[in-house]
């Protein structure tokens, strides 16, 4: 009866081969999903941009209705870099604004930086003061 429970003892672990196997497959598993997730990280990011564009396109609308024309990032009250750009909240994409006094005329840009520069298919969006949009390769970013 000992050598019976001697046995059962030494049997409630696992082996090196099943460790080694579990590690195995958990790797194959990450890495065919990992590629997956990458991409639709990127893909969400992408709202980020388009939501900052919208924004300030909203805010620029309201200042030309006050001040018949269209601003810069800053005239428009938003926290800009020294050339004049604007980074959106998680700091994926970076905005300008090319803005035409005479002509009243504006065009957002956002160019991905950090991480999102990984996303090879849209780099950047435009939007300009009649709603068109672009993207920078495909219609499909918007």
């Amino acid at each position: 009866m000992a050598t019976e429970m001697r046995n059962r003892l030494r049997q409630q672990g696992i082996t090196l081969v099943e460790l080694v196997l579990t590690i195995v497959i958990v790797g194959i598993l990450s890495s065919v999903a990992y590629p997956g997730f990458s991409q639709y990280l990127q893909q969400s990011r992408r709202s980020e941009a388009h939501s900052a564009l919208i924004q300030i396109a909203n805010l620029q609308e309201h200042f030309f209705l006050q001040m018949q024309r269209y601003a810069s990032l800053s005239e428009l009250g938003l926290k800009t870099f020294p050339d004049n750009s604007y980074t959106t909240e998680n700091d994926y994409y970076r905005i300008t604004a090319t803005v035409d006094l005479d002509a009243a005329f504006y065009r957002l840009t956002a160019t991905a930086i950090g991480t999102q520069t990984h996303d090879t298919e849209c780099q950047t969006f435009t939007l300009t003061q009649d709603g068109s949009r672009d993207s920078s390769s495909h219609e499909r970013c918007w």
